[in-house]
């Protein structure tokens, strides 16, 4: 049978699991948007901020960390005695520093050799002790003292143990008008500390009038350190510890002023609160998850100061693309006989697919015809040998430029004067794009506007698929328009009715014995020929008036502007699209850390 306290580690792997993803992910969106300098900054904090997280879900089964701060002299050594029950545990006295090495009360040694191997066997004091029997979830640490002469040794030690705690508790000495001085001293100590609870002490209250320390000092106090430490603390609690030590060793001249002391108060919520089962594992979420909500919310804090700024040269940019590829789009629309000797040839052959009967044979040949050009009827004419040689030349000359046409519509000379184009647009427009992107905290450089275009192969491309998948579309409806049932019916009626007429003709005089003369069939063959060719001229006649070469040009240009809005070439570049990805990043609702990053990620 799996213990519940086996079933709870795993849950909390889970969470602590989905934390550590939210933190990746804004990390990785971090990571794309190398332009935008405060990226760096944040990026950092999240690889701590996964550090820390690691090291919570490394200990999900140690011990809760309690930790005692404060200045020389404060009483934090007297304090961990008192909560142990024994005099002598932690050294105190007037030497200073009293305490050189952070002491760990605990219940057995063998529950500090996580922390030993945190901190380093040589680094810290264990002091097993009876009386820390009912400490069955919780270490408490009474950490050296922060403003000794031997402070520099003491601080690493000192910050290690804080980013380790789940629980701090700061103790301060009531009595001493530098209590102020000494919280503006432990706010770099504080910063250090990613958990929930914060708790702080006034030591030695009993020096001091109750009602003036009720009234006056503890709501003063309080107030203070939240605008010092920029936090809110969990309780400020009144203690007089050294009258809860054995041998309190009164001075006769200081002793205790009245009985207001809420020891019991603290020492409940260490050895009852905080020694809770399960306890120790709800407050390692507590802080991972505070550590995941302070990271977002200092990358949504930093996105927003630059949102407007961003949003505002995006729309610049989108304006920019938009006016650049009509330039662009607008060359390449530029009529030329190259284009329309494609387009027409292109338009036959959907045409010879799509119609049946003899004006469609006559079609299909046409559209062959068209493929080697006009240099083919030289070969044919009667006279001069060598016009006729120049033909055959021409003919596959023809040819050659005709199939070139049709492999390369939307490419060639007119591409790179439509990258041309392209580039003086955005060019005119980028030097003050790229000062609003400055004024947002990006890189100088995003003033190269050469770095900031595409390359003329991937801008050649685009242009040349979007301005191809227009023409070729255009050319497919045309064909469509021009081979519809009752326009074959009406154009190969005339041409099958002669021919079905002779035909007729010709096998009633075959069953009659009757044959009719060469002259019959001569002039039957040429009336058919005629009567197709006629029907032809009047296809092509409307070929030319519905669908010619500039009409589908025409066409296609009107559906390219639609698709123009459409069209981001500079998003090829990360510019664009880390500026995207930074607003996107700023959420109207900063106070929601629940809000993923994946659409982030996806725009990208």
């Amino acid at each position: 049978m799996i213990s519940t306290p086996r079933i709870s580690a795993v849950k909390a792997a889970g969470r602590l699991e989905s934390f550590e993803n939210d933190i990746r992910m804004y990390s990785a969106v971090l990571e794309t948007v190398h332009l935008w300098m405060p990226g760096a900054a944040l990026k950092k904090q999240c690889q701590e901020a996964l550090r820390q997280i690691a090291s919570l879900e490394e200990g999900l089964e140690r011990k809760l960390l309690v930790s005692i701060i404060g200045p020389c002299g404060s009483g934090k050594s007297t304090l961990l005695n008192a909560l142990a029950g024994t005099d002598g545990l932690s050294e105190s006295g007037h030497n200073r520093p009293t305490t050189r090495k952070p002491v760990v009360l605990c219940r057995d040694e063998t529950d500090a050799i996580p922390l030993l191997e945190q901190l380093g066997r040589e680094n810290i004091e264990i002091r097993p002790s009876h009386s820390a029997s009912a400490l069955e979830h919780v270490l408490l640490i009474d950490t050296p003292d922060t403003d000794s002469t031997e402070q520099k040794a003491h601080i690493p030690l000192v910050h290690k143990a804080i980013e380790l705690s789940d629980v701090l508790i700061c103790v301060f000495n009531a009595e001493n008008p530098k209590t102020k001085d000494y919280a503006d001293f432990l706010s770099p100590y504080i910063k250090k500390f990613k958990g929930d609870s914060l708790v702080c002490v006034a030591n030695k209250c009993d020096r001091l009038d109750e009602k003036e320390l009720k009234e006056v000092i503890v709501p003063g106090f309080l107030n203070y350190i939240g605008q010092a430490w920029e936090r809110h603390a969990e309780k400020v609690l009144c203690i007089s510890a050294r009258r809860h030590l054995h041998n309190p060793d009164w001075d006769s001249k200081a002793k205790p002023r009245h009985d207001f002391d809420q020891f019991e108060e603290l020492q409940k919520m260490i050895f009852s609160t905080f020694d809770r089962p399960g306890y120790v594992i709800d407050r390692r979420l507590e802080n991972a998850g505070s550590l995941r909500d302070y990271v977002i919310q200092e990358i949504r804090s930093e996105a927003e100061k630059d949102r407007e700024k961003l949003e505002n040269a995006r729309k610049r940019i989108s304006e920019t693309e938009h006016k650049a590829a009509k330039d662009a789009l607008s060359a390449l629309r530029t009529d030329d006989s190259r284009q329309m000797l494609g387009v027409n040839v292109l338009l036959y052959q959907k045409l010879a697919q799509r119609w049946i009967g003899p004006v469609g044979w006559l079609i299909a040949v046409w559209a062959r015809i068209l493929i080697f050009g006009t240099g083919i009827a030289a070969v044919f004419r009667f006279g001069n040998p060598i016009r006729q040689i120049i033909g055959i030349v021409s003919s596959f000359w023809h040819f050659k430029d005709s199939q070139a046409a049709v492999a390369e519509i939307g490419k060639g000379e007119r591409v790179s004067t439509a990258f041309r184009d392209y580039r003086i647009a955005v060019m005119r427009s980028w030097p003050d794009i790229a000062e609003m992107l400055v004024k947002a905290r990006f890189d100088p450089s995003v003033r190269k506007v050469a770095d900031i275009l595409p390359d003329s192969e991937t801008l050649n491309e685009e242009l040349s698929a979007i301005w191809g998948e227009s023409l070729d579309s255009k050319i497919e409806d045309s064909a469509r328009q021009l081979s519809g049932l009752f326009m074959q019916f009406v154009f190969n009626l005339p041409v099958i009715g002669i021919m079905g007429y002779t035909g007729w003709i010709t096998a009633r005089a075959f069953f009659q014995d009757h044959y009719l003369t060469s002259d019959f069939f001569l002039h039957a063959f040429l009336t058919i020929a005629i009567v197709l060719f006629l029907c032809f001229f009047i296809v092509q006649g409307c070929v030319r008036l519905f669908a010619g070469a500039d009409r589908i040009s025409e066409k296609a240009f009107e559906k390219v502007k639609k698709q123009i809005e459409d069209f981001h070439p500079v998003s090829l570049n990360p510019v664009s699209a880390q500026a995207s990805a930074v607003t996107e990043m700023a959420a109207e609702d900063a106070q929601s850390p629940d809000c993923r990053p994946e659409i982030f990620l996806d725009s990208l």
